[in-house]
């Protein structure tokens, strides 16, 4: 668990693509957003009545199936509001078709209740997320970022790149967004991605062999 006071993260490998799923919680008023619920819900229910977190919003990086597999789960059960990029919908829309194509179950997720957008803000008690557009992986592709936390989704993980090669992909839209809208961050920013360990802006900008040798943010 990262603790980031005021907010406290909490990491979960979900399904059988091992999804990062992320619980956000805020200390002071008990309540949380979910970052990517892939699969997995009773688990996800569980961690937050755990701590005594009631679940606010979920909020969504992209519509894969991947990372919206138990979104139909959470807001039945919690009423949470579903907040993704408006170019995103059909993506989520069609999550139960992407999943038959590997084999796999994905309830249909329901209709958004937010369309966020570059400058957008997602409040969590007296925090709030920032919404920068990170188009490439997907068109609607975003990215959540709080203070020194931002959650990534599929634009970039430790030592690489989110797919370019599924519909709706763009090789050069990602690198530009990661350049323009993550690379612009401080070296220490953390970054918490759809798959694989967290990282930071600084460790990518030197090590990352899409970006090596590009000088880290101030």
């Amino acid at each position: 668990m990262t603790d980031a006071r005021p907010l406290r993260v909490l990491a979960m490998e979900v399904g059988p693509l091992a999804e990062n799923t992320y619980i956000v919680g805020h200390v002071a008023s008990g309540t949380a957003v979910v970052i990517d619920p892939g699969d997995e819900a009773d688990e996800i229910l569980g961690q937050l009545a755990g701590r005594g977190w009631t679940l606010d919003k979920i909020l969504l990086t992209h519509g894969h199936f991947d990372h919206v597999g138990a979104v139909a789960a959470l807001k039945e059960r919690t009423g949470a509001s579903v907040h993704i990029h408006p170019d995103d919908v059909e993506q989520m829309r069609t999550a139960g078709r992407q999943g038959a194509m590997f084999g796999l179950h994905v309830p249909a997720p329901p209709p958004p209740d937010v369309l966020v957008r570059e400058g957008d803000t997602v409040s969590l008690g007296d925090a709030a997320f920032r919404v920068l557009h990170t188009p490439g992986h997907t068109p609607g592709h975003v990215t959540y970022l709080c203070g020194n936390l931002a959650f990534v989704g599929d634009l970039i993980f430790e030592g690489s790149i989110g797919r370019t090669d599924l519909p709706g992909g763009s090789l050069d839209e990602l690198l530009r967004a990661v350049r323009e809208k993550i690379f612009t961050l401080p070296g220490e920013t953390i970054l918490f991605p759809g798959h694989g360990p967290a990282t930071t802006v600084g460790d990518e900008m030197r090590g990352n062999p899409f970006f090596r040798g590009e000088d880290a943010g101030g």
